[in-house]
């Protein structure tokens, strides 16, 4: 049996944990220099066999359910939302998809779409005329906040209550890929605590919804009329757990990525040139973002693909071998864990042109370079490939269109760099300036006047504190 080469730099015991925790893109980049596209490192008694490349990748999501079980190296998560999706056994997870692909089917995304233009315009219209800002920290309360309103509704502040998003952010920060889950630390404790007072929150919202069903239209609404493969409808603390993974995946990678996106335009003047001449030509101010615009955004859209190949927030993914397994030259015993790599994936220069440029332009139909389906793991791959990843991109489209079609924007930050640990990777602080174009910048005379008369709530705000 030919074992993968292990990593340089683990210790006694612990092997590879602390450099795991601290610096995963760092170990990853150490091991390809060091053995190519399959290595091993040690986490305490657990070996992970780490992959490079869209032809391993593709075999690890497409082994998935076969080979390689996804459940076992989730359990962290498991503690911090419960039994559900791909925490949840194989055959429960299956039984459960048909009401996922409920709450993300196209028809719905109209109204998220709605939900996205609303909260972004509501957090651009609180930012005054100017000022300075930490667009990471303010990335993560808007998509609190268009995951509310899109899950939940309008309502979403008073029915949530005070301190909602605070519960989550004990939650965030008590995901840990590495240490046992049930440990008795502190940030579990405070995990456990939070998980079990948002847990109250969403029962009563349940038990309104079950009450008056005709007066609601929302997440919690579809997934208890929503009848599973077979034939069942979920138990209500399955629907706790889903609403509760659901709301996190909303925001809490869509953050980070976001605040990203935003950061890499602005240090790319050129490009965000591109990106504003896109908006101009296809934003009508005043007027709603829908689908037809969106489909429009096309250099937005490559920008994103590009953030999501430089910093994704989910740089990895974890399966366990259920059987021996085969993997290049490799002997893989069951019992080990696989992991994917976007630090070392998303950089092959045989796959990506110059890898470390940013260069959205590499999406474009000329080129091409995202079209094989595994080159890229920000957003996972294969049957079990993220099913929000369009909710995700639209908001980031809208964020990107309405921040830069309102304002002026200037990067203060000297340097922005990825910080990991606890919950989804994210930027540093991105400290930027804004100031707010003049309404006769946005849009024309006769416009302005058709917009005021109709009552448009951004027009009348610009003409109460622009009079010209």
């Amino acid at each position: 049996m030919t074992l993968p080469p292990i990593v340089s730099g683990g210790y006694p015991v612990v092997g590879h944990i602390f450099e795991m925790l601290r610096d995963r893109a760092g170990l990853f980049k150490r091991g390809y220099a060091e053995h190519g596209d399959l290595f091993a490192i040690k986490l305490g008694p657990q070996y992970v066999l780490v992959v490079t490349g869209s032809e391993h990748n593709r075999l690890m999501y497409t082994q998935t359910d076969k080979t390689l079980n996804m459940q076992e190296g989730y359990t962290f998560l498991e503690e911090a939302v419960g039994k559900v999706l791909f925490t949840a056994s194989k055959d429960d997870y299956y039984n459960q998809r048909p009401v996922l692909q409920e709450v993300f089917k196209r028809e719905r995304m109209v109204g998220y779409i709605q939900a996205m233009n609303i909260e972004v315009q509501r957090w651009l219209d609180s930012l005054g005329e100017s000022g300075e800002m930490d667009l990471s920290e303010e990335m993560l309360h808007l998509t609190q906040y268009v995951a509310g309103r899109a899950l939940i509704g309008p309502n979403f502040r008073e029915e949530l209550g005070e301190g909602f998003w605070d519960l989550y952010t004990m939650i965030s920060k008590s995901l840990d890929p590495v240490l046992p889950p049930t440990l008795p630390l502190p940030k579990f404790k405070r995990r456990d605590q939070a998980r079990e007072k948002i847990h109250a929150v969403l029962r009563r919202l349940i038990d309104q919804r079950r009450d008056h069903p005709d007066q609601y239209d929302d997440l919690i609404s579809t997934l208890l009329k929503t009848p599973l493969k077979d034939g069942t409808f979920m138990p209500d603390e399955t629907i706790v757990a889903m609403f509760m993974g659901l709301i996190f995946a909303g925001h809490e990678t869509t953050a980070g990525q976001a605040g990203w996106l935003i950061a890499l335009l602005l240090q790319h003047p050129d490009y965000l040139d591109a990106v504003k001449a896109e908006i101009q030509a296809q934003v009508a101010y005043g007027h709603e973002i829908d689908a037809s615009v969106l489909s429009q955004l096309k250099h937005i859209y490559w920008a994103i693909d590009e953030t999501t190949r430089l910093h994704p927030s989910a740089d990895t993914q974890i399966r366990t071998l259920e059987a021996p397994m085969t993997v290049g030259s490799y002997d893989v015993p069951a019992g080990w864990r696989m992991m994917v790599s976007g630090s070392t994936s998303h950089f092959l220069p045989d796959t990506f042109q110059q890898p470390e440029r940013f260069d959205p332009y590499r999406f474009s139909p000329e080129r091409g370079e995202g079209k094989d389906p595994f080159a890229i793991v920000g957003f996972g791959g294969g049957i079990h490939k993220c099913t929000g990843m369009n909710f995700a991109k639209n908001e980031m489209a809208i964020i990107t269109s309405l921040l830069f079609q309102q304002f002026d924007v200037e990067l203060l930050s000297e340097e922005v760099h990825t910080v990991t640990g606890n919950g989804a990777n994210r930027p540093s602080a991105v400290r930027v300036r804004y100031q707010r174009k003049p309404l006769t910048a946005l849009t024309d005379a006769d416009t302005i006047r058709e917009a005021a008369d109709a009552g448009c709530p951004h027009i009348r705000q610009h003409l109460a504190t622009h009079p010209e």
